[in-house]
């Protein structure tokens, strides 16, 4: 049995992933142009779906949706620390963003090709205020939340 809670347990995956974050940007920090050159999905092997997982849709199932796209995580993750902001920081960053949501097909179609937000969040929402969930807020897909301390 381990002496590590549920919560410990979901803080040291989000600092996990942002230490590991960390080490990439350290090797590519001085290439130019900068870009944060690993995969955006590396997420889904470092954080069980379990600690990121926000809502079920009320219309079903069928697809895994980031609230936020990884790839807009990522990169926000390697602006973070070129602007020298710490390790803990970043993994704060990760625990408020990186959510996901079980929603139908149909849904994901209209966020990713009839809204165009496949990788991205409408043009005024900002990473430190803006709600997690607002693109799936402007494609009006209503979730059930899994757990409300989310």
């Amino acid at each position: 049995m381990s002496s590590y809670t549920s919560e410990d347990l979901k803080r040291r995956a989000f600092e996990r992933a942002a230490w590991v974050l960390k080490h990439y940007w350290e090797e590519q920090k001085d290439l130019l142009p900068r870009a944060a050159r690993v995969h955006s999905r590396i997420f889904d092997t470092l954080i069980h779906p379990s600690h990121i997982l926000y809502g079920v849709s009320v219309k079903g199932t069928g697809h895994t949706e980031h609230l936020v796209p990884c790839s807009l995580i990522r990169d926000q993750a390697f602006k973070m620390l070129w602007a020298n902001e710490d390790v803990d920081a970043v993994a704060l960053m990760l625990q408020r963003t990186l959510k996901i949501a079980l929603i139908t097909k149909e849904e994901a179609r209209l966020l990713d090709v009839d809204l165009g937000f496949k990788t991205t969040m409408p043009g005024d929402w900002c990473f430190e205020t803006g709600a997690v969930t607002e693109r799936l807020d402007r494609a009006e897909i209503k979730l059930t939340l899994v757990n409300s301390s989310q």
